[in-house]
């Protein structure tokens, strides 16, 4: 299996000097099968570039991809309107994300590609365009690669996802604030299939034990890690984790390999060296690695 990192940033892109190392795009991973199947994570702005990679490597015939989204923050999804098989007749994207209590992930994406925001709406694009909700437990098949998903603690619903293939696993754990509260998740997503009932620490602990199972057996964690202990503690409800709570996480699931992720956009390259490097005093003998764009992790 195959990790390409086409962007490693939360919340806003921040291209410039200060962030040529890690890079400045918002998340985009590409997981790929050696067989070629792939399943694209995330819509950041990194998307732009895999898009464009994607059209040139296919000069005719039916094009399907097939693009998970965690969930529909803006920083997870603003890239979509510019990845260039939605403008290729023929093509097919298919889109996963969570099944959203209220609403569609169809209406969504519809009303963020609306004319008011984008000179294409979603309805006019060439590409056909599927959507499927995904539940905390989830599992389907990509090619070779399977899926499965497990909800995490985020102020909107948001899906983790493990990548099942060639006989290895990898996760992609993202927008997950700690499990020893709050509780961010709104009140309507509560009770809906998946998702585990109680009170908040029930819930919460629920969650937790959900994302440890997802993660056991898995040969590299990517995860997010935007704050630090002192941005946890200041901002408790932005749903955001830090190296401290990923490593917790990775021990409880017995995983040898933690690669952070979601970079702080308020972090240039040197800040993110110094938590990595904090990050691996914490962390013993577990390998502690820091996603670049670009780079590319072959998993075996």
């Amino acid at each position: 299996m195959r990790v390409k990192f086409w962007g490693v940033r939360g919340s806003c892109p921040v291209p410039g000097p200060n962030t040529i190392r890690y890079g400045g795009n918002t998340a985009c991973v590409e997981v790929r099968g050696d067989d070629g199947s792939l399943a694209i994570v995330d819509a950041g702005t990194g998307i732009r570039a895999l898009g464009k990679s994607l059209a040139l490597a296919t000069t005719s015939g039916v094009l399907a991809t097939h693009l998970l989204l965690s969930h529909t923050h803006h920083d997870h999804i603003h890239g979509l309107p510019f990845f260039d098989p939605l403008y290729r007749q023929g093509n097919r994207v298919h889109i996963y994300g969570p099944e959203l209590p209220e609403t569609s992930l169809e209406s969504v994406v519809a009303g963020f590609m609306g004319d008011a925001y984008h000179p294409a709406p979603l309805d006019t694009v060439q590409a056909e365009v599927l959507f499927r909700g995904l539940n905390s437990g989830t599992k389907l098949a990509i090619g070779s690669v399977g899926v499965t998903a497990a909800i995490v603690n985020h102020t909107t619903l948001c899906n983790a996802y493990r990548f099942d293939a060639d006989g290895v696993a990898v996760a992609y754990v993202t927008d997950t604030g700690g499990f020893d509260g709050p509780l961010l998740l709104p009140g309507e997503s509560r009770g809906m299939e998946g998702f585990p009932a109680g009170d908040p620490a029930q819930v919460l602990a629920s969650l937790r034990q959900g994302l440890v199972d997802l993660l056991v057996g898995c040969s590299v964690v990517i995860y997010d890690t935007m704050f630090d202990a002192e941005e946890m503690a200041r901002l408790p409800d932005w749903g955001h984790s830090s190296p401290t709570e990923a490593l917790d996480i990775c021990r409880a699931a017995r995983v040898p390999h933690l690669v952070l992720f979601h970079h702080n956009p308020d972090c240039n390259d040197d800040q993110i060296d110094g938590r990595l490097a904090h990050a691996r005093f914490q962390g013993g003998g577990l390998l502690v690695s820091a996603a670049h764009e670009g780079e590319t992790m072959v998993i075996r």
